[in-house]
């Protein structure tokens, strides 16, 4: 996770040393309603591509036993020409922590992973979009996993695997900074 901070750290800062650049602050309505909240940054990089951030996290929402704390890196290809205008694809990665009890099951772990992004930007005006996006992809989880009358108390990992399952799938609000 410090690694992915990092990075998110370098590209803002190189970001800002460039010239006739577009950055776009970002949050997903949709991880908002699941009260979780979030905040992307989608930086410019070329006359058709970008690269986007975005860090979430939650901690009990509507009083659930549920603690996540997860980022979203992105490289984004845009068709029309223009960043942040119409449709892209993107490829995405997944790195998320996660502790969550469902019922008398609880799962404690991590989860990894990257798949494809698909999705379009609707114009609103020079400073403000709508994006509409989903992604697909293969995720590695590695957690604990026991129910809560097993007294676990154990610290190692006795559940992980692979599953493709969509990852992203949202509507941003973008505050486009020129």
């Amino acid at each position: 996770m410090k690694r992915l901070i990092l990075t998110f750290a370098v590209i803002l800062a190189c970001g800002t040393g460039l010239k006739a650049q577009l950055l776009a602050l970002k949050t997903d309505a949709l991880w908002d309603i699941m009260m979780t909240p979030n905040l992307g940054v989608e930086l410019v990089t070329g006359n058709k591509t970008s690269v986007n951030v975005s860090v979430f996290g939650n901690h009990n929402p509507w009083g659930t036993d549920l603690k996540m704390l997860g980022a979203i890196p992105e490289f984004r290809y845009w068709f029309s020409g223009r960043p942040m205008i119409r449709e892209f694809i993107g490829v995405a990665g997944l790195a998320a922590s996660y502790d969550i009890t469902w019922g008398s099951e609880t799962y404690k772990g991590n989860a990894y992973g990257g798949g494809l992004t698909f999705g379009y930007a609707f114009y609103l005006s020079p400073h403000w979009n709508i994006e509409c996006y989903g992604s697909v992809g293969a995720i590695y989880y590695d957690h604990q996993h026991y129910y809560r009358e097993d007294n676990y108390t154990e610290n190692r990992r006795n559940a992980h695997g692979y599953a493709l399952i969509p990852f992203k799938i949202g509507v941003s609000f973008a505050y486009i900074i020129k």
